[in-house]
């Protein structure tokens, strides 16, 4: 059952994603309202879901990777996790501006950018080719595609 979620969580973020760029198009009045639907919920459904991997479900995430689980470091980088998912609610839900929008939003793709950066070394290094892994540099990239020109749009409006 674990690996179930596992693998639904890799399908929630994109799905989750879209509907926030749907949402963003469809509610945005500006740059900068559009940001703020964007930003806050992308980093919602990308640390909150990473940090429910790494707090529930280490073993089956780690695999799934094709890393070893490791309970003390999970745990760790599931709660940095959280922490971000949590303040970008709060950021959301109190609208604390287009500079906590950019800055929250900041902090989640430098985040996966790192990420991302580590996977690509394991990918080299350690030869892992598993599809997830693989998968993980080239979201990334993708994400920033996406995100970059309404974040830098709403930015420079203000």
């Amino acid at each position: 059952m674990k690996k179930k979620i596992t693998f639904l969580m890799e399908w929630l973020r994109p799905a989750g994603i879209v509907v926030a760029f749907f949402m963003s198009e469809s509610l945005g009045t500006d740059a900068a309202s559009k940001l703020h639907i964007l930003g806050p919920l992308i980093t919602i459904i990308m640390c909150g879901t990473v940090a429910l991997e790494a707090l529930f479900l280490g073993k089956e995430a780690a695999e799934k990777i094709g890393y070893a689980p490791n309970r003390a470091y999970q745990i760790q980088s599931g709660l940095a996790n959280l922490a971000i998912a949590v303040t970008a609610v709060f950021v959301y839900a109190f609208s604390w501006g287009v500079f906590a929008d950019a800055t929250i939003t900041t902090v989640m793709l430098t985040f996966f950018t790192f990420s991302a950066a580590n996977h690509t070394v394991t990918i080299i290094k350690d030869r892992n080719t598993k599809t997830t892994n693989l998968m993980r540099p080239i979201m990334t990239i993708i994400l920033l595609i996406f995100i970059l020109p309404h974040l830098i749009r709403a930015v420079a409006k203000n």
